[in-house]
């Protein structure tokens, strides 16, 4: 069977009616959202991303974990397959350890955002690139940074929308831009520790409501 086979059936036992796509957050009934490069200027920015990031993966994820490392990547007539997949490969093969060619799967899919009214979105399509690795096979830190510097125009950077999936701790993170991030999991237990050790990088505007989830 492969991953995004694999990732399928766990999404839907475990998260039914989820869709990974942005805002996660919103669509989630146990999820946290934190505000990561605030106001800073460029590099700082980056530096905090990182370190806020990695922190908060690092609170409710173990070496020895599963994950699925999941890429979305949308392709449109402007925007063939053939003048990004070289790069989404590059992803897999530089920040997870071990990683060969034959153990990316590929799926094509409908447009993740695309909207039924709107025949404008008929000629685009999801690529969802998967494979599973260990928690320990992931060169996070690395991997946050190329994510920060996209926004900014710095290298390395990387394309694609990027989900770390846990399957161990049946748990989602999601670092959307350099703005902020979303974790998510199927019980408040097991973000409770990250809720209340990073407590003050939630993000303000959804504070309330992440409050009533942990109360």
């Amino acid at each position: 069977m492969g991953y995004n086979k694999q990732l399928d059936e766990f999404l839907s036992s475990t998260f039914p009616g989820l869709q990974l796509k942005n805002p996660l957050f919103y669509s989630s009934e146990i999820a946290i959202r934190f505000e990561l490069g605030g106001n800073l200027n460029e590099s700082s920015r980056i530096e905090r991303v990182v370190h806020r990031a990695l922190s908060i993966f690092n609170e409710f994820n173990q070496p020895t974990d599963d994950v699925y490392l999941t890429v979305f990547v949308d392709s449109w007539d402007e925007n063939p397959v053939a003048s990004f997949e070289k790069d989404v490969y590059e992803l897999f093969l530089t920040y997870a350890s071990g990683v060969r060619y034959e153990n990316i799967d590929k799926l094509e899919q409908e447009f993740r955002y695309k909207d039924p009214d709107d025949n404008n979105d008929d000629d685009t399509i999801t690529l969802r690139y998967c494979t599973k690795v260990k928690v320990k096979d992931l060169k996070l830190e690395e991997l946050l940074g190329a994510i920060a510097n996209r926004e900014i125009g710095y290298e390395p950077r990387v394309i694609g929308d990027i989900f770390v999936v846990n399957e161990t701790k049946r748990s989602i993170f999601y670092v959307y831009d350099d703005r902020g991030m979303d974790v998510v999991a199927d019980n408040t237990k097991t973000l409770r520790a990250v809720y209340e050790k990073y407590n003050n990088w939630i993000l303000d505007y959804d504070r309330s409501r992440i409050d009533k989830i942990f109360s």
